[in-house]
């Protein structure tokens, strides 16, 4: 029963850095620069996120609903040690949703308002981002203190620091990253193109650079990434082979090859989290007190077995669902 709700807190994780990163990354793209590009790339994100960015949220909170209600304990952790960001990062939430509808749906189209909705839009999305990854680097910094008493031991801490700021950059490189490799093939514009073609090579290398300066800023931390890659050479090779598909992504990009280059992004995607998964599973959360692992922590037996039958019950109309809802919107028209 454990496995199978960690295999699903894994798929839900990926779905939702590869579909709701990539709208975050939409939004942090609209801060660059554009140019003549600026309206024709608005019109584009609108078009691309509009019928799908919503539901993208699902992943999240099926993260939250199979933590609360099969591992309590590490759910709780979080919650109350890491509360400031989770609530840092549901504001950003909320607010980038609001400004996306607000500019979509909104009936005036008054260009200051939309101005104004544009830069909410953008600055949300990145706060959101950041925050993101500052929660996944506490998780496993150890400094979490389940028996703190005093406010900066007990609720600040636990993410404060050079480490999950560099963690939160790196993350936000790939969701812009992502979302520049996506947009290339949701326009027929030429030259459209080879405006996200020239982001998608620039943040496949900002997103080198940030990964260095998370192994770099991470020596200063308990145990430094080298030295958790020592000891888990399968997590080491899968970040080596990530990287270098970063590598391949510069001869696809240049070569146009759309299809390949969304494969491509979505692989490296995908390995960069497994290889930090594959650190520290099975454990969720490092404590001062110890590590709180799922296979330690999971609630009853009757709730894990209840709780596994709606996942799998849900499934059944979720996927089919999910494809048909991508299915309808973003098939070509003839």
């Amino acid at each position: 029963m454990i496995d199978i709700l960690i295999t699903f807190i894994g798929a839900s994780l990926l779905l939702y850095v590869l579909l709701g990163g990539s709208d975050y990354g939409a939004g942090i793209l609209e801060l660059f620069p554009a140019g003549k590009f600026r309206e024709q790339q608005k019109n584009v994100i609108n078009h691309a996120m509009g019928p799908v960015w919503e539901a993208n949220h699902m992943w999240l909170i099926l993260i939250v609903v199979i933590l609360f209600m099969g591992f309590p304990a590490i759910f709780t952790t979080l919650m109350i040690s890491l509360h400031l960001p989770m609530l840092a990062l549901l504001i950003g939430i909320v607010v980038r949703g609001a400004a996306f509808t607000f500019r979509h749906y909104d009936a005036i189209q008054d260009p200051r308002s939309q101005r104004v909705y544009t830069w909410l839009f953008g600055l949300s999305s990145l706060w959101t981002a950041m925050w993101l990854g500052i929660i996944a680097a506490s998780l496993n910094r150890g400094l979490i203190d389940t028996h703190a008493r005093d406010p900066w031991t007990a609720y600040i801490k636990p993410w404060w620091g050079l480490y999950p700021l560099a963690v939160g950059i790196f993350i936000t490189c790939i969701f812009v990253f992502l979302a520049s490799v996506y947009l290339i093939g949701e326009t027929e514009d030429t030259d459209l193109k080879r405006h996200f073609k020239r982001w998608a090579i620039f943040l496949n290398c900002a997103v080198v650079i940030a990964g260095g300066l998370v192994f770099s800023v991470s020596i200063a931390e308990h145990e430094s990434l080298l030295a958790a890659f020592a000891r888990t050479p399968l997590a080491w090779g899968v970040m080596v082979l990530a990287t270098l598909l970063f590598l391949a992504m510069w001869w696809l990009v240049r070569r146009g090859y759309h299809l390949w280059i969304r494969v491509v992004a979505i692989g490296q995607a995908t390995l960069i989290l497994i290889g930090w998964l594959l650190l520290y599973a099975p454990d969720a959360v490092n404590t001062v007190q110890g590590p709180l692992s799922f296979y330690q922590q999971a609630a009853p037996a009757a709730t894990l077995r209840q709780l596994v039958i709606a996942l799998l019950v849900g499934s059944v109309f979720i996927f089919p669902s999910l494809f048909f809802l991508f299915r309808i919107f973003k098939m070509k028209r003839e």
